[in-house]
């Protein structure tokens, strides 16, 4: 699934081809993004369970969903630093490993204003579904792959 975000703040998804409970753990991080450039704090939050461990190599500081709260990430606190006007999600790769636990993968390109500052970053969460049904993020890792100072990777594996 993609998510893009049109010139008005907006964003719209694409079908992903995932289905069943695959595409549920998939919508959860897609409306979180959206959460995000809505600037949704709450809704956003509602995704994260409150236990929440944080990995996120351009952020840092970023560890738990109280430091989130807290405004110890940096991110929104940096004026010198923008938030991104655009996120697309795409390449997602989802896997169950019981009826109450998944994991998920996917890139993310944040899009800025100053198309010099966008981002490339390679994504990965374990959510867990709650007693009602919900699926929360339990543990969510960002790592930078391309974007300011940082070109595109041009390691290989041996025998690749």
């Amino acid at each position: 699934m993609t998510t893009d975000a049109s010139p008005d703040g907006t964003t719209a998804h694409a079908d992903d081809g995932l289905e069943g409970e695959a595409a549920r753990v998939w919508g959860v991080l897609t409306d979180l993004y959206d959460a995000f450039l809505a600037g949704d704090r709450a809704r956003l939050e509602a995704h994260l369970d409150e236990g929440c461990t944080m990995w996120d190599s351009t952020i840092p500081l970023l560890r738990t969903k109280a430091d989130l709260r807290a405004g110890r990430g940096g991110g929104d606190n940096d004026p010198a630093y923008p938030s991104p006007v655009g996120l697309e999600a795409s390449d997602p790769v989802v896997g169950l490993l019981a009826d109450d636990a998944a994991w998920e993968t996917h890139v993310l390109t944040a899009r800025f204003t100053d198309p010099a500052l966008d981002e490339v970053l390679r994504c990965t969460s374990v959510l867990r579904r709650d007693g009602g049904g919900t699926w929360r993020v339990v543990h969510h890792h960002e790592e930078l792959l391309t974007g300011p100072g940082r070109p595109a990777p041009s390691r290989r594996l041996a025998g690749a």
